[in-house]
Formats: C-alpha cells, structure tokens, sequence
C-alpha cells in the first residue's frame, strides 16, 4: 500500500515554504513592538469599524458580484468593472496568478531579493522560479540580466514597483521592456499608495493584454487582517482570474471595510503621512551611526549594516534583547551577511527602536 505522501504531487515536497512563524511570537508577546512584517501600525477607523458591524446583520447571505465596489476601484486606474477582480488580499492574486500561467516546468522569472511568498507558489503549481540578483552596485532591478534569463519555457515575470525589500522603483523606459517581450507580466503597486505622486502604471495595459496589476489594501489602508485585495487587467485577464478565484473570496465584512475607506481618503492620507514622517526619522538616525539606509518609498526600509561586522542574526537577536523588537530577517546579498529591514510602528515602538539604533550601532 502507497504511503500518504506518495499520492500527493511530486513538487509539494520540494517547494519552498512562506514561514509565518514569526506571528505567533508576535501575538503570543504583545508587549513587542511589531516591526517586522510591513504592518500598518494604526488600526482602522471607527467609520471603518462601524461599516463592518452593520453588514454583520447580513452575515447570513452570500455576497454578489460587487458591483459598485468593482466600479469604483476601475476609476481609479481609468477601468471598468469589468477589468478589476477581487480577491482576498493580493496573496490570492499570488497563488491564482500561477497556477494560472505555469505548468510543471515552466519558467517563472524574479528579481532576488523579493517577497518571499513569490517563490513557494510558483514551486507549488510545479514552475521553476528563476531568480536574477539585483545589481550588486545599487540594488536596482537587472534589467538586462532578467531579459537575457528568457527561455521558451518562460511563461510569467514580476515586477514589484516600488521593490520589496529594497524600496526602489524601476524607470518606465525598463518597465516596458519587460512588456515588449509579450510574456505575462505581474506589476505588484502593493506599496504604491504610500506615493501618491507616483502613478499607477495601468496605461500599460491598453497597449500590452499580458500585463496585469496587484493591488492590496494591507499597506496603507491598513487591512492586514480584514484581507481585501484586487487584480487590474484586461476582461480576458479578469475572466481567467476570476475563474481560478473561489467563489466568494471576498466576504461582506471585507467590503464594506473597503467601501467605507474609500469614502473616507483622509483616513488613508493620515497614515501614510505617519509612515512617510518616521520614515525620515529613520534614515537619518541611521545615517548618523554610520549605517546604510536605502530610499523608502513603501512602509519599510532596508538597510544595510554590513559594514558593522555584524550579522543578520546578530542584529535581530540584539533587537530583541535590548528594546523587544521583532525585525525581518534578509538572507544574503551578494554574498554578504548584515541587512534587516524595519517598518515604522506606532510612535513608541518606533522611539524602541531609534533608541536600539543608538545603542547598539551609535557606540564604539
């Protein structure tokens, strides 16, 4: 008789995992400051609040299409219902967008570093991922080197705009040629919001049907938990993904959060300015120690403390020990040992944490 593992997929076995362990330290100690997971530290509003518990009344009935919520997202990006699927945070935009686009063997190209639930799910549909280290001199995307990874079995690239981890956003003039190969393109705007200047690079899907847009509304409209996200395509591309979407992905509650904080854009404009203020703080205490902060053009910020000697692991640990912070681990680049990345939290756990900069980087 098979054992169990025997009757699942061969590449289940083999398929990296996205590790959310670190939640369960999180919660289990609240008295941590959170600064690891690119939360958005201040929570919904009252407005928001209240909008849920209303709908909770109809709790008992299947939600629709969403029309008017689908009409108001296509505005935003010059759209039609039609062209916007809802889903369940973009992390399902994630996982659709693969199984999707690849089958086993086929070829998935990434920029590394990059989110890393990227990676396990294009694994978990049987792809390959292919990944091209950012150039070393400036962590900007390896245009060239990505370009030049194509094969024939390449069947979906990404592109996060601004990057994660590094917060760097890519010239329009390389963004298009990733377009002009014709291969499907995922543009994740998941930071987007947090520079509003900055527009959203759905005209680019007038002139390419392979692009696709991932929004999310974990960042800055602060809906980590509520799970609220939506895909930006052409109807073809939305029919594919609402096809592989769940029936009811997206619950009342999540949409009438989403309504309610579309009505309210003050509340968004508040916590991005409390993000883009800490932001600032930040970089320049950590230029005053001598480390190296990259350009923070989301809610977090990578830097670069390689030059200390210290490591990766060492400065976590350090963090943990001296103020109770949780930071991201970031694996090597180009072979060295040293970067984390932060997010601002609420103003106290942010003052933990320039105080854990001084402490530990600031004296000799």
């Amino acid at each position: 008789m098979k054992q169990l593992k025997d009757w699942f997929v061969p590449w289940l076995s083999t398929a990296r995992e996205y590790n959310t362990g670190i939640l369960d330290k999180a919660w289990a100690k609240p008295d941590y400051g959170r600064l690891m997971l690119n939360e958005n530290p201040l929570p919904p509003s009252e407005k928001v609040i209240r909008a849920v518990t209303d709908i909770l009344s109809k709790g008992n009935r299947y939600p629709d299409s969403m029309l008017r919520l689908r009409t108001r997202l296509g505005k935003l990006h010059n759209q039609g219902p039609d062209n916007i699927g809802l889903c369940n945070g973009s992390s399902e935009i994630i996982d659709c967008m693969m199984r999707i686009f690849l089958q086993p063997g086929d070829e998935f190209i990434i920029s590394t570093p990059t989110f890393e639930l990227f990676p396990p799910r294009a694994e978990l549909a049987g792809g390959k991922v292919v990944s091209v280290p950012l150039r070393k001199e400036d962590l900007q995307y390896d245009v060239d080197g990505m370009l030049k990874a194509i094969t024939p079995k390449t069947k979906l690239m990404l592109v996060i705009n601004p990057n994660n981890p590094t917060g760097i956003f890519i010239d329009d003039k390389d963004l298009i040629r990733f377009c002009e190969t014709g291969i499907p393109l995922c543009i994740d705007e998941a930071y987007l919001d947090y520079h509003p200047e900055i527009p959203s690079k759905d005209f680019l899907l007038r002139k390419y049907p392979q692009v696709f847009l991932s929004h999310t509304f974990s960042k800055a409209y602060g809906f980590a938990g509520i799970r609220f996200g939506y895909v930006v395509g052409t109807e073809e591309m939305v029919k594919a993904f609402n096809a592989m979407f769940l029936p009811w992905n997206v619950s009342l509650m999540a949409m009438a959060a989403a309504e309610a904080i579309l009505d309210n854009p003050e509340e968004v404009a508040a916590k991005v300015k409390h993000n883009n203020r800490w932001m600032e703080i930040f970089t320049k205490e950590l230029v005053q120690v001598g480390l190296k902060p990259f350009p923070a053009h989301g809610n977090y910020m990578l830097i670069d403390a390689t030059m200390t000697g210290k490591t990766t692991a060492e400065i976590l640990a350090a963090g943990m020990e001296m103020e109770r912070i949780f930071l991201k681990s970031i694996k090597t680049i180009h072979g060295r040992d040293g970067y984390f990345r932060v997010p601002p939290g609420v103003d106290e756990e942010n003052e933990r944490f320039v105080r854990f900069v001084r402490n530990y980087f600031g004296k000799k």
